[in-house]
């Protein structure tokens, strides 16, 4: 595309002053964003789009466009939006937020067009008086949900920044954009959707995990459980039926083994602790059933575990202090 001198020039000072802006804005904010488990992406807008968009004449000071620089945050879902503003508005002055009230639309129920959270801030004065010349420069950030970035990606050159246009193809683009929304709100609704009666059913796997989770909040302190207990659940639900024994005896297996050990250890996770109480505990034959042809489960074990030697060289038993570093490597992982 044949760009005029004038508005080359415009966009080459642009982009000096603007790439010092984004390389402070980038590295204040990344590191902050991905700290959350968030997703941080930038971008300048490149001469082309920039001749583009001055071109449409809606711009009224060349020098100063508002989405010169850019970023993106991705969050979850619709309820971290609110945290991701709020983050935005404490390192930079807020200008602008499109759109102006979350309650409020000018799409029509029927339409689907971009509308995500779009904030315009300024650059704050540096306490060191650095870059002096950027204090109150506007920039762009949008905040998204993992959902409506991944359908920004899929569908953007189906849309945008096209030599065509093809209405079935930007159709079907935002068909998808619909189900991506009804999705969103269902994730958004999850909690109030699950007791809808249509929903709100739980099958036998279901109620044993949540037995073994119950029973294990009851058996350790909040401290000794990991974040995802549903997994911590089905481990020890998988060495259960190893031992032929229902959810609802756990607390039993437990604390008789509580009783053998005099306590419970500090130093064993609740699938350990569980580990050795099957092998200790009297009259289940842990041994005899976990050797059977049919059973598939592996043990994990370490040498902080009371357990019988036969576990420690059958099969179908890991060995955690069988494994070792190779050499060079003990230093390296720390």
């Amino acid at each position: 595309m044949k760009v005029n001198k004038r508005l080359r020039d415009l966009h080459e000072e642009g982009n000096n002053r603007y790439s010092r802006l984004a390389t402070e804005v980038r590295d204040m904010l990344k590191p902050l964003v991905e700290q959350k488990g968030w997703f941080f992406t930038w971008r300048l807008k490149e001469l082309e789009s920039f001749a583009l968009k001055i071109e449409t004449g809606r711009v009224s000071n060349p020098v100063a466009l508002e989405d010169f620089f850019a970023c993106t945050i991705v969050v979850p879902t619709l309820s971290r939006i609110g945290d991701a503003e709020q983050l935005i508005t404490t390192h930079f002055d807020f200008r602008e937020r499109r759109p102006p009230d979350d309650s409020q639309t000018s799409k029509r129920s029927s339409s689907f067009p971009f509308d995500d959270l779009r904030l315009y801030v300024a650059r704050r004065p540096a306490a060191s008086g650095r870059d002096a010349d950027l204090d109150g420069t506007v920039f762009e950030v949008q905040i998204k949900t993992v959902l409506q970035y991944a359908w920004i990606i899929a569908t953007h050159d189906l849309i945008y920044k096209t030599n065509t246009v093809s209405w079935p193809k930007e159709r079907i683009a935002f068909q998808i954009k619909a189900m991506l929304e009804h999705a969103e709100i269902a994730i958004a609704a999850a909690e109030q959707l699950s007791d809808s009666p249509s929903v709100a059913k739980k099958d036998k796997w279901t109620d044993n995990i949540i037995a073994i989770i119950n029973q294990i909040e009851c058996f350790w302190p909040e401290d000794q459980f990991p974040e995802d207990r549903k997994r911590l659940a089905e481990n020890i639900f998988g060495l259960l039926r190893t031992a032929d024994l229902p959810a609802n005896r756990l607390v039993t297996l437990l604390e008789a083994e509580k009783s053998r050990n005099g306590m419970i250890p500090t130093d064993l996770s609740p699938y350990a602790f569980t580990v050795q109480a099957l092998a200790h505990y009297p009259g289940i034959k842990f041994e005899e059933k976990f050797k059977r042809s049919r059973i598939k489960t592996k043990i994990v074990i370490h040498d902080g575990m009371d357990i019988p030697t036969w576990m420690k060289q059958h099969s179908r038993v890991i060995n955690l202090n069988a494994f070792d570093f190779p050499p060079g490597e003990e230093n390296n992982s720390a």
